[in-house]
This record gives structure tokens, C-alpha cells and sequence, in this order.
């Protein structure tokens, strides 16, 4: 199986997954910041605030009075401090027993008298060209201003109900964010080499088994980045080495049987002469004319043919190898056919069999080699005069291929013994013999060298076209050759 189209991409894989390790970073940055600083910084900022109130608180029952009003907003400075400087740090103030309120800044005094009262402005007072967001403020710490047994006021802080800090790009959580990202990067890039890692050793192991020889070995990698796309190669290269290694392994007991039978079929006749030569040599066999001339007439005709099985060796070895090279030209394939069987009744009627031809209606064009042609009926009306019973019928017709106009049939019938359907497809396969079916039906051997059919084959397809053997009903053999016409 060839591998299939391209897919996606291994660094779109790799980038998605870190992509979302940071998107996974920032939502615990986003967690934790919630969960854990702001919850501490509240409880920090009320610390602070509770510092700041009680310190100004004592700072103001300390001072001598009359207090000025320099001297206010200095304590108020000094404790502010203590509350921070960030975002939402909050205010400082004092409230004396006559209502009056003083902050930290000054200009948010009345802003602090209306946060006391429950009511909050979008513009501080003192302050009209500027504008602030809305914020919800709340009064944290408020402590008394005690001098003797004498109340003169309170010491306030006031901070927002949600501070803005910390945020996500302040150094607190630029700190915090670094191991999270660092972490996350870790575990995806662990996932990553992991996988990776994972397939590229399952390659390597199908690398291994199949240098010792395993060639049934699959990586089966479903995915279609890079690396899925090498391990689908590597598969289809695996399994064109198996299928490689079959044909080797068929064309070797090929190569093996064709010796066996080229041996057997040499040794045949060159027994049958040595026989006749030893028995004519022999001084003490008497041999009469009569025998002697009989005995050379077996030498002759084993001789005969040893030379036909030598030739048709040789010339099915050019015709495989393509040494034997096609002279083309326009042929009336039905002139050649009804020419070849004129030549042949003869012989037919001599043997007591009945030759037909089906007379086509109309030419049979081809561009083909006239003599390859003509040796292909030959040796199809051969295998039939040598397998065909006395009394039998071996009809030949030509016709145009059922709904193609571009090629032409020629069927070759006989009623003889046949050959069983699961031997149909060996029929062309050369020095092929079946016990108890042609061989047994056979009552004449004209000397074949059985590699008649085979050399029919190899003219067949060098021409374009095909060959094939049927089973005829009730018996018998059907050879079926297909040419293309002419253009």
C-alpha cells in the first residue's frame, strides 16, 4: 500500500502543545494570584492599616495643643507611608470630636466624610478637572484619640473595597509566573520527547527485524505529521521487500523446477538413442535389416526431437528475455487463421479428427508480426492434434470482443479430455502435465516439447494481448487469445 497524501505538520503538533502549556500557565498564574496574593495582600493591607491608625492615634494624643495644622498633616504623611505607596494602598485621616475630617492626601477629606456617611463621589472633592473611575471604598481600621479621659478625635484608614493589586505584570507576579511557566514547559516538553521518542523507536525496531529477515513486521503509525508519513514509508517499503522476497523465492523453484524438467525432457530421447546405438554396436545382438532399419528410423526421430525441444528452448528464452524482436505491419488476422487451417486438415483428416473454421464476416486488422502469429496457431493446432481422440472436433472461430471495438477474439475448441478447472490457470506454464487428464485422454504423441502453449503466451503479450484456457461443456479445452485491432 502506497503511503497516503501529506498531513499535518509535526510543529503544528509541537506548537499547539506549547501554546497550551502557556494558555495553562497563565490560568494557574490567574488562580493562584486570586486564591493566594490577593487574600494575603488584604491581610497584609489591614496589618498595615491597623499600624497606621494605632500609631497615629498615639502620635496625636502625644502631641501638645494646640495642634497646628502643618503639624496634622505631617503625622498624617508620616503614617500614610506606612500603608505603602502601590495601588490601592489607602487613605489617612483624622476625625476630631467636632466632625471635622483631615486627610492624607489633604484634598480627600470630604471625600473620606462622604465614605464615612455611605455615600462616595466619581470626582474628589477639590479636585473638578480630573476624573477617577468609580471605587467602592471601606473604612478598615478606626481607632480613638484618647488624651487623659479626654476622646479628641479618631485616627481612620480607608482603602478600596478591591484593591487593583497585585497585578499580572507587576514584579510579584512576573516572579510567580516564571516557575509555573518553567514547570508547564517541563511537563510538555517531557510529553513531547516522550511521544517522540516512543515512535522514533518503534521505527527503529522494524529497522532491526528487518535486517535479520522479518519482513512481517508493521509499525502501524496512525498519525500524519512528518513522522507518521517516514513510518508509512517504512511499512510500504516492508511490504514491497516481502512481496520481493516472494517473487525470488517463487522464480527460484521456477528456476529449480525448470531445471528438473529441462533434464528430464533432454534425457528422454538421448536414452531412446543411446538404447538404438548400444543395441547396433552390440555383436552379440543379432539384428536383422528390418530391425536395423527401425532402429535408425528411432534415432532419427528422437533426434528430431531433441532438436525441437532444444529449438523451442531457446527461442522461449528470447521471447522472456525480449532478444527476439517483433516485425510489425498490417495483418488480417482471418486471412492468416483460414490459411493455417487449409495447411492443417490434412493432417487432421489423417488422424480422424474434424477441423472447423468459423469464417469471419469481415477483416480482422492488426498490427502484429505475421510469422509470431502464424507461429501461435501452429502450435495451438498442434497441442490440439496431439491431445484430441480419434473421431473427435477442433473448431476455430474469430470474432470482435463483446462490447469493445479495439480488440478482436480467436477461441480454440475441442471436445478431447480437458483439463480439470483448477489446473486452467498452469496451462501455459512450460513442460505443464496433468496425470489422468490430457496425457491420459492422448492417443497420439507427434514429439511435443511441451513448451507450446508457454511460447503461445509469450508472443500473446509481447503483441498487447492476452491468453487464457477454459473449461468446454459437457468436455474438453477452450484457448482464448485477444489482439488489439488496429488503430
Amino acid at each position: 500500500m502506497r503511503p497516503g497524501p501529506r498531513g499535518r505538520s509535526l510543529f503544528w503538533t509541537i506548537s499547539g502543545l506549547f501554546l497550551l502549556a502557556i494558555a495553562l500557565g497563565t490560568l494557574v498564574q490567574i488562580v493562584v494570584a486570586v486564591a493566594v496574593l490577593r487574600p494575603l495582600e488584604a491581610r497584609e493591607a489591614r496589618t498595615r492599616a491597623e499600624l497606621a491608625a494605632s500609631g497615629l492615634a498615639a502620635d496625636l494624643a502625644a502631641a501638645p495643643a494646640p495642634l497646628t495644622r502643618e503639624a496634622l498633616h505631617a503625622l498624617l504623611e508620616k503614617h500614610r507611608s506606612v500603608l505603602g505607596t502601590g495601588p490601592g494602598s489607602g487613605l489617612v485621616a483624622y476625625r476630631d470630636a467636632q466632625g471635622h475630617t483631615t486627610a492624607d492626601p489633604p484634598n480627600r477629606g470630604h471625600f473620606i466624610e462622604r465614605v464615612l456617611t455611605g455615600v462616595e463621589s466619581d470626582r474628589p472633592t477639590g479636585d473638578p478637572g480630573r476624573s477617577r473611575p468609580r471605587e467602592r471604598h471601606e473604612v478598615v481600621v478606626r481607632r480613638p484619640v484618647v488624651r487623659g479621659t479626654e476622646i479628641l478625635g479618631e485616627a481612620i484608614v480607608v482603602r478600596p473595597l478591591w484593591p487593583q493589586g497585585p497585578g499580572f505584570f507587576e514584579p510579584r507576579s512576573a516572579l510567580l509566573f516564571l516557575p509555573i511557566a518553567v514547570i508547564a514547559s517541563f511537563v510538555v516538553a517531557l510529553f513531547v520527547v516522550r511521544m517522540l521518542v516512543r515512535r522514533l523507536r518503534a521505527m527503529e525496531t522494524l529497522a532491526a527485524r528487518v535486517a535479520e529477515g522479518d519482513l512481517t513486521v508493521r509499525i502501524a503509525d496512525g498519525g500524519g505529521d512528518e513522522i507518521g508519513r517516514v513510518a508509512a514509508r517504512l511499512d510500504w517499503m516492508t511490504g514491497r521487500l516481502a512481496e520481493a522476497r516472494t517473487r525470488v523465492e517463487e522464480t527460484e523453484q521456477q528456476r529449480r523446477q525448470l531445471f528438473a524438467d529441462i533434464t528430464h525432457e533432454l534425457a528422454t530421447p538421448l536414452t531412446s538413442i543411446r538404447g538404438y546405438a548400444e543395441t547396433l554396436l552390440d555383436p552379440a545382438v543379432s539384428v536383422s535389416e528390418d530391425e536395423r532399419g527401425r532402429y535408425l528410423r528411432g534415432v532419427l526421430e528422437e533426434s528430431r526431437r531433441l532438436d525441437r525441444l532444444i529449438r523451442d528452448l531457446f527461442e522461449l528464452a528470447r521471447l522472456e528475455a525480449g532478444a527476439s524482436s517483433l516485425t510489425l505491419e498490417p495483418l488480417d488476422w482471418a486471412a492468416l487463421c483460414r490459411n493455417t487451417v487449409v495447411r492443417f486438415e490434412p493432417r487432421f483428416r489423417d488422424a480422424g479428427l474434424r477441423l472447423l473454421w468459423r469464417e469471419s464476416a469481415e477483416p480482422a486488422w492488426l498490427e502484429a508480426d505475421g510469422h509470431r502469429l502464424e507461429q501461435v496457431l501452429e502450435n495451438l493446432l498442434a497441442n490440439a492434434l496431439r491431445y484430441v481422440p480419434s473421431g473427435g472436433t477442433v473448431e476455430l472461430a474469430l470474432a470482435g470482443v463483446p462490447g469493445r471495438d479495439d480488440r478482436f477474439r480467436l477461441t480454440v475448441s475441442d471436445d478431447g479430455p480437458g483439463l480439470p478447472s483448477e489446473n486452467l490457470a498452469h496451462a501455459f506454464e512450460r513442460f505443464y502435465r496433468v496425470a489422468g487428464a490430457r496425457v491420459a485422454g492422448a492417443v497420439r504423441d507427434a514429439g511435443g516439447s511441451g513448451l507450446g502453449l508457454a511460447i503461445v503466451r509469450e508472443i500473446v503479450e509481447r503483441h498487447g494481448g492476452t491468453a487464457g484456457a477454459e473449461t468446454r461443456e459437457p468436455h474438453g479445452l477452450t484457448i482464448i487469445i485477444e489482439l488489439p485491432a488496429r488503430a
